[in-house]
């Protein structure tokens, strides 16, 4: 028996109702994003050759691809990328995906400075590297550190950097610990940090596809998710000059805990910032001059 034709308009009407079956909140995206990756075009080509015919190893390809999706696989992980204000990033399991809430927390330390300032900052937990590098992107002439825990996460933001050509100083280090916080002195600008923040009583509440595939040191904290924000809070004002300024990406029920443990601990002018969806997603401090 001959086996079947498909086209790309017909594999991707038949793959947006596989993975609608599969509880995919967005099937026909990802039908097409995976089918570009397996015949490496764009997605326009998609539109434009939607008659054209699979031949077998694309659709061999295409079938693993739609299978890992339909398991709960993120699409960002099967793609190995995704795009964060306009810069494209290698991911793996080892990072969490950038996210577009996120994007929030780097227009607000852009807003803090004008063009041209000679700023430095630490990015706490850097992950892929989308924050560090995007800053170091748009403003070139800012000095930025990143730390991670995570030496797979390290890599890869450094990776990133090297590729989006982001003079990134990277390092190992622990934020939990306060002696690599001594040994920075008081020499920056600002702190920025997108946190684990959930806590672990929150985790049922969670889409499986996150808990089961994104890196569960970067999303879960103890005590009810908040360790990060008192240790950042006491910690970054031994790193900060006079009126030094914290940036921290919250979830979007913590503004009143997180504004009151920066209060708590002496920070000023702490503001709570909404992302496009209208939730709370950031907030910031100032230290006392």
């Amino acid at each position: 028996m001959t086996e079947r034709i498909w086209t790309v308009k017909e594999i991707i009407d038949w793959s947006t109702h596989y993975l609608k079956k599969a509880a995919s909140d967005t099937p026909r995206l990802d039908a097409e994003l995976l089918l570009t990756k397996a015949l490496n075009c764009r997605r326009l080509d998609l539109y434009l050759d939607h008659h054209k015919p699979l031949i077998a190893s694309e659709k061999d390809a295409y079938r693993d691809l739609i299978r890992r999706r339909a398991a709960g696989e993120p699409v960002a992980y099967i793609l190995g990328q995704r795009d964060f204000y306009g810069l494209s990033f290698q991911v793996n399991r080892h990072t969490l995906i950038p996210r577009p809430e996120t994007e929030t927390l780097v227009e607000q330390v852009l807003a803090q400075y004008p063009l041209g300032q000679s700023v430095r900052g630490l990015d706490v937990g850097t992950g892929s590297g989308c924050i560090a590098i995007t800053l170091k992107k748009l403003r070139p002439d800012w000095a930025i550190l990143a730390w991670d825990l995570s030496p797979e996460a390290l890599a890869l933001a450094r990776s990133n950097g090297e590729k989006l050509e982001a003079d990134v100083i990277w390092e190992e280090r622990d934020a939990l610990l306060s002696q690599n916080w001594r040994e920075l002195g008081a020499e920056l600008d600002f702190v920025v940090a997108n946190p684990p923040y959930i806590g672990e009583r929150e985790k049922p509440d969670l889409s499986p596809s996150v808990t089961a595939f994104e890196p569960n040191l970067a999303l879960f904290a103890p005590d009810d998710g908040l360790l990060f924000y008192k240790t950042l809070a006491s910690e970054a004002c031994s790193v900060l000059r006079p009126e030094g300024k914290i940036f921290l990406e919250i979830g979007h029920k913590q503004a009143p805990e997180v504004s009151l443990i920066l209060e708590d601990r002496g920070w000023q002018g702490i503001l709570v910032h909404r992302d496009l969806a209208g939730r709370d997603r950031v907030v910031t401090a100032t230290l006392p001059p």
